[in-house]
């Protein structure tokens, strides 16, 4: 046998346990990875100011613990002291409420004789709807998806630290790895640097864009219902990563709490906070001031980038959430990059090959 054929059998083998061994850690670990290149800008700026690199890889984790993760533990700490007084029968009585307050509900003669709508049968069918049977069956419902939330989110914890201890490492032993990787990839330094390129500032656009989303709609939407007398930093960090799921966004968020304010405090409270969250939130934040603030990250942080377009970011978000779960959000653009950045560094081979014919 010769040794080249050796030395490849050997490394398939051990390739094929090492991937048995650490293939409970494969996503932890590209997540980690993904975030490194995403964040690779600000560890580069702190250069400039901490040689060591254990420093700057200590400072890029405690950066991204506290405002990617801290907020994540602090929903999950709310989210447990919240089941702990879970209370069925002070539900079902709000619940009750709710269907006395629609039953008792006038509908206008115009509108009932326009849209020839019968009054006693509606009234009918929220009294069905609201039955006691059906309030139970909602409430056993209800105490399913909590016990499996909590065990989601005893998972979720343990991803978070693990991606936070593997984010350290990468930032440590990055350098030496990538410079491991383009030595033994196929490709001449340029190409591999186009690809490195590509994914790291697309990663970086996602990532700041993210957060810039989260953390501008999260506190607009914090300033209301802290008028309101709501819990403003809970309600705040929860719109924030509503705000990110595509299409229906923060409506997860503002539907239900006016739904609550309209049945606690009258129907002024739901009328504002829903009037606010659509003009404020949606419209001037999310079309109009959101593009602006992405727009100044990506001169500041990022100086150069041929990111992909915002389009098809869009459309790899929904389809990593989709696939992915949360972590989809940045599993999904990093695999677009990298397929797309793969396309560009085959045509410019292709290009090459066709000067030299």
């Amino acid at each position: 046998m010769k040794t080249d054929h050796f030395i490849l059998f050997i490394l398939t083998v051990s390739s094929y346990f090492l991937y048995r061994v650490y293939a409970p850690f494969l996503q932890d670990i590209a997540i980690a990875i993904l975030l490194m290149l995403a964040t690779l800008s600000i560890a580069k700026f702190f250069e400039k100011f901490l040689k060591k690199r254990w420093r700057i890889s200590a400072l890029m984790s405690l950066f991204l613990g506290l405002i990617f993760f801290l907020p994540l533990l602090y929903l999950i700490n709310a989210a447990v002291i919240a089941v702990s007084h879970f209370d069925p029968s002070a539900i079902a009585q709000q619940i009750k409420d709710l269907s006395l307050f629609l039953q008792n509900a006038t509908i206008p003669d115009s509108i009932a004789n326009g849209f020839d709508l019968d009054t006693s049968s509606i009234k009918e069918s929220i009294a069905t709807i609201f039955s006691d049977e059906n309030i139970k069956s909602v409430l056993k419902q209800g105490g399913a998806i909590i016990g499996s939330v909590a065990a989601h989110s005893a998972v979720f914890i343990k991803d978070m630290l693990l991606i936070l201890i593997f984010y350290f490492f990468t930032h440590l032993y990055g350098e030496d790895l990538g410079h491991f990787i383009k030595r033994i990839l196929p490709l001449d330094s340029g190409q591999t640097q186009i690809l490195f390129n590509e994914l790291s500032n697309s990663m970086g656009v996602v990532f700041f864009s993210i957060l810039a989303t989260a953390m501008f709609e999260g506190a607009l939407f914090a300033v209301i219902v802290a008028f309101f007398g709501m819990d403003a930093l809970l309600l705040g960090i929860l719109y924030g990563f509503a705000s990110l799921v595509p299409v229906v966004g923060g409506a997860l968020m503002w539907v239900p709490v006016s739904i609550y304010l309209w049945n606690t405090q009258g129907a002024s409270a739901a009328i504002t906070v829903a009037l606010y969250s659509i003009v404020v939130i949606s419209f001037i934040a999310d079309t109009l001031i959101k593009p602006v603030i992405i727009k100044e990250i990506d001169q500041k942080l990022l100086k150069e980038t041929n990111a992909i377009n915002e389009i098809l970011v869009f459309f790899s978000i929904l389809a990593g959430l989709s696939t992915f779960g949360f972590w989809g959000m940045i599993i999904g653009p990093a695999v677009t990059t990298i397929f797309i950045a793969i396309l560009k560094l085959y045509d410019q081979l292709q290009e090459n090959e066709k000067q030299y014919i």
